[in-house]
């Protein structure tokens, strides 16, 4: 079980009816956790000026890299991430998206793993049980929007097929200088605002210049 800096526990900060459940996670993954080598990486996430397009705006990094560095690790290996949060007025978390592991290692906030308040840490600590090539990204807010997101490939014990030399990990995203909580109150009040600044949604000046102004209203009916 990993204990967070702060005074954070997995355990403590979830609700009684939750905390059966690392416990029964623990007795499942024990022997898994002292059998396996170990895999440690720092991370720690913070602040960081980008620049796209010849626009600057502060963005989240950890490590200072976006999208967040790739994590390695081989089938059987267990992972030891601790996790710093130096971001200073607002909290963090990392959830392991694909990943196989005891529930109060999740990562999702008042729900599986308690949140990293600003200027804590907290050690994520599980094995790894299934090859393939997953994601983690930030539960808290809208931060994954905000660049806190990066890869994990386990590798697998037995390599099937023809031999690989190297293997490339791709991450693709996009990115707003707008503030993200601004672009989901603007899609969830069912604006078309961005279709019309994309030149994908025909507007009423379009619809004029275009000489069908009869159209777009029979189509708005």
């Amino acid at each position: 079980m990993a204990e967070g800096a702060c005074g954070q526990t997995p355990c403590a900060a979830l609700s009684g009816s939750i905390i059966i459940k690392p416990i029964i996670h623990c007795l499942i993954f024990f022997p898994l956790l002292i059998s396996a080598g170990t895999v440690d990486y720092h991370l720690t996430v913070a602040e960081k000026n980008i620049t796209i397009k010849g626009e600057t705006s502060t963005a989240l990094a950890i490590n200072d890299s976006i999208p967040s560095p790739t994590l390695y690790f081989n089938e059987g290996d267990v992972a030891r991430i601790e996790v710093r949060n130096n971001l200073k007025n607002e909290p963090t978390s990392l959830h392991w998206h694909g990943l196989l592991l005891p529930n109060d290692q999740d990562g999702v906030p008042f729900l599986t793993t308690p949140q990293i308040n600003p200027g804590c840490s907290f050690t994520y600590h599980f094995p790894l049980t299934h090859p393939g090539t997953y994601w983690y990204h930030s539960h808290s807010g809208l931060q994954e929007q905000r660049g806190l997101y990066g890869a994990i490939v386990v590798r697998p014990k037995i390599q099937t097929g023809p031999p690989i030399d190297h293997d490339y990990v791709v991450v693709l995203s996009d990115f707003t200088h707008e503030n993200p909580s601004l672009v989901m109150r603007t899609l969830m009040r069912g604006s078309n605002n961005y279709a019309i600044r994309k030149g994908t949604m025909q507007s009423i000046t379009g619809a004029i210049r275009a000489g069908s102004l009869a159209d777009y209203w029979e189509r708005e009916k």
